[in-house]
């Protein structure tokens, strides 16, 4: 049994105009939704075993970014696991972040957390910084983790997506190029595979592909629209910043979103 938080694309930011794209210009500043995040995560009546941040935890990849972030995430309690997104840096993560205990910061890397396995892919260094090709050795050293795992639940996360939707913005745009390859090393397991999760596409959308759950949580700050034949991403302004429960019995990911109330992200 595992019960666990996911949060993504917080992008928080000392510059007061982070939101002046057009794209953002009907959100509150990022840094008042990742304190009406956190200030909503510590008010939830249940315990959770950690939470997961699947990237682009600040706008920009500056050292002041990531000491405003520590200073706004820090008030959680639980364990933090933060993987870097396209606009991050993954050493700055782990020098500033990174505790090494409460707060951990990922690449392709691999975790034991109370009887799970959670696989990471970095693609935040990658070609292209929007629809990133993973390198072979990459691949490899995912392939390699999954072997290591000997039949028991895993989970893996990753800032973009693996596959495509049917959105040509995500699927051109923002999607890993070859992430079928990994989808095909975890479909081999499916019945080990507790869920895939990720962010970078501002939306709360779950699928299922071979057996494999695949699951994106709505951004903190401001979401993104994805329809059939959307060529450029769009706001949605409908759609308010919130985060993922996922809770895990052995063969069953149930996976709630939760949104965060406007009047607590003031700009």
């Amino acid at each position: 049994m595992l019960n666990f938080l996911h949060i993504s694309d917080t992008h928080i930011s000392v510059d007061s105009k982070i939101g002046s794209h057009e794209l953002f210009a009907a959100a509150p500043h990022p840094n008042r939704c990742a304190e009406a995040l956190v200030g909503a995560i510590r008010q939830l009546p249940f315990q959770i075993d950690f939470i997961l941040h699947t990237g682009d935890v600040c706008a920009d990849p500056l050292p002041e970014n990531y000491r405003l972030a520590l200073e706004i995430l820090r008030p959680l309690e639980q364990p933090l696991i933060m993987l870097p997104g396209n606009h991050d840096s993954l050493e700055l993560m782990r020098e500033i972040l990174s505790d090494g205990e409460r707060r951990r910061v990922m690449g392709d890397d691999h975790i034991a957390i109370r009887g799970y396995h959670l696989l990471t892919i970095d693609g935040s260094g990658a070609d292209d910084p929007l629809a990133p090709t993973l390198a072979e050795a990459q691949i490899e050293r995912f392939a390699a983790q999954a072997s290591r795992t000997q039949g028991e639940h895993l989970l893996a996360a990753a800032h973009y997506p693996f596959l495509r939707t049917g959105v040509p913005w995500i699927d051109e745009q923002s999607r890993i190029q070859n992430g079928e390859r990994i989808h095909d090393i975890l479909a081999r397991r499916h019945g080990q595979v507790a869920g895939v999760f990720f962010g970078h596409i501002h939306q709360a959308v779950v699928s299922v592909c071979d057996g494999v759950t695949y699951a994106c949580c709505p951004s903190a700050w401001s979401n993104f629209a994805g329809y059939p034949g959307m060529a450029s991403a769009e706001a949605d302004p409908g759609t308010p910043g919130g985060f993922n429960l996922v809770m895990i019995r052995e063969n069953r990911s149930f996976i709630r979103r939760f949104f965060i109330p406007a009047k607590d992200a003031p700009g």
